[in-house]
């Protein structure tokens, strides 16, 4: 972009301000005119230069002239003195400043052709930087493409390169890779088919226009993309996304620990581990991206990505099943705070019940600092225990393991609870039991306005809900539990209930 101010800069051109308009305006071409109304004819950011041939001194025309000249969003206004008008006519300085567009003198020795040139010239070299940029931003995509360059890191080159945001897509509409910001996006998506078979695309969307360079840039990053996706990548990256795949279904709870034997056949099954530990990192996003790419193996391999959005601008968050063993243990937490990360420390928990040590990890993030420059000086990482920092329900959880926490949800909870949910406690004038969407969404706003500490402005926020919706909701819960979320003695209880359920489930 080239703007007026590097023009009025230029020495040779002995050019003086006169007005200024509201900012730096940034000029798209020089034209010069004698003519009344140019404003039709003009794209906006232009620099008008002009002599007032078709004026006098102080003809009322300035005014309109101006204002013509002013809808079409002009950058400014040239006026040369010395051949019409041995000085910037007066009216034309006051339509200027009523119109707030920028107005500057041009000397008798200074020729139009100069100023047109010097313009050019600045939306040359402006050209030239762009291309230069994309350039580099180019090189750094290929660069990657050479090494294991994960497909969001990709993504997000390419979108702080080019303003869009962009997503990976599968032809099931699965959802590999994204920028922050893409499922937020309103507008029309465009999709790049990345093979032939059209089975990956990327898709891109936002409001911001692209540039010839940046539509080099989303080309040069389709390469990439389309190569490190099919055939580009090393077996030791496949194998460690099969060992990712199955973290995240141990976490999920669609695989068993039986899987483990397929992905390390020479492993006996002895060192399989009995118990695990869910333990979620949490940082800087470049970093926990180099702690996901350290090197591997054996056990240590169970490491997956967080699909969900990300606590604050600049963070990441991962996860790793860790056998429960103080070895394992201090060897994952170790690698964490090599790295700069917090760590959160699930409850120990079978193999088979990962999924509870995830929740009882999830639930003790908000422990973790949510402000990301706090990454990125020298500090101490933070380790945060799910069963060492809340004895009480750790207490309760042991009591309750034997299945006696479905019917101490549906006790507490009665209509809320996803174990009982026909339940009805007196005054409920509930006959029949609620829809499980109903439930669902009752339960999460139960669960937000706990988790803001029973402040209503914060808890409608998180919820994405007016106030007077979350009013509403409220006295549903309290109506169906017939419990009342001001008293203290309520919330515990409920609280306890859903924490339990939660872990259950």
């Amino acid at each position: 972009m080239a703007f007026l101010s590097q023009l009025l800069a230029l020495p040779d051109l002995g050019l003086r301000l006169i007005k200024l308009g509201p900012n730096d305006p940034e000029i798209s071409w020089v034209s010069t005119t004698e003519l009344f109304d140019l404003g039709d004819y003009l794209d906006g950011g232009e620099v008008l230069l002009t002599t007032g041939l078709s004026f006098a001194h102080n003809d009322p025309r300035w005014r309109d002239f101006v204002a013509g000249l002013s809808r079409a969003r002009i950058a400014a206004i040239g006026f040369g003195i010395g051949v019409n008008h041995e000085t910037v006519p007066p009216a034309l300085v006051l339509a200027a400043t009523q119109y707030r567009v920028a107005l500057f003198e041009i000397p008798l020795p200074t020729p139009f052709v100069a100023i047109s040139k010097a313009a050019a010239g600045l939306l040359r070299a402006d050209e030239l930087r762009a291309a230069r940029g994309a350039l580099q931003v180019q090189q750094r995509l290929l660069d990657g493409a050479r090494g294991n360059q994960d497909p969001a890191e990709v993504l997000a080159v390419i979108a702080q390169a080019t303003g869009r945001h962009l997503a990976l897509v599968t032809t099931d509409e699965t959802l590999v890779a994204s920028t922050a910001g893409f499922a937020a996006q309103q507008g029309e998506i465009d999709y790049i088919s990345l093979d032939r078979n059209n089975t990956l695309r990327l898709g891109i969307t936002g409001d911001t226009p692209l540039t010839p360079e940046g539509n080099a840039i989303i080309a040069a990053g389709s390469m990439v993309l389309g190569l490190g996706l099919h055939g580009g990548r090393s077996d030791e990256q496949r194998e460690r996304e099969r060992w990712e795949r199955l973290a995240t279904g141990l976490l999920e709870g669609t695989h068993g620990p039986d899987v483990l034997e397929i992905l390390s056949p020479s492993m006996p099954r002895a060192q399989f581990p009995a118990r695990v530990r869910a333990i979620a990192v949490q940082g800087g996003s470049e970093d926990v991206s180099a702690w996901r790419k350290r090197p591997l193996s054996g056990l240590d391999r169970l490491v997956a990505a967080d699909a969900t959005a990300p606590r604050a601008p600049g963070l990441s968050l991962a996860w790793q099943v860790c056998p429960d063993t103080t070895e394992d243990l201090d060897r994952a937490l170790a690698a964490a705070a090599e790295h700069g990360l917090d760590a959160v420390v699930g409850r120990a928990v079978p193999t088979d019940h990962a999924p509870a040590s995830r929740r009882s990890a999830a639930g003790r993030l908000r422990a973790l600092s949510p402000t990301e420059p706090l990454y990125r000086a020298p500090r101490v990482p933070t380790v945060v225990w799910a069963d060492r920092d809340a004895p009480v329900f750790e207490a309760l959880v042991s009591l309750t393991e034997s299945g006696a926490a479905r019917a101490l949800g549906a006790q507490v909870l009665g209509p809320l609870s996803r174990y009982d949910a026909a339940a009805s406690p007196s005054g409920t004038g509930l006959d029949q039991p609620l829809p499980a969407t109903d439930r669902e969404l009752l339960r999460d706003t139960l669960t937000a306005v706990i988790e803001h500490d029973g402040q209503r402005g914060p808890a409608a926020a998180s919820l994405g809900i007016h106030r007077n919706t979350l009013r509403y909701r409220i006295t549903r819960i309290e109506r169906l539990t017939d419990r009342s979320l001001a008293d203290p003695d309520d919330r515990s209880e409920l609280w306890f209930a859903l924490r339990l359920e939660n872990l259950d489930a």
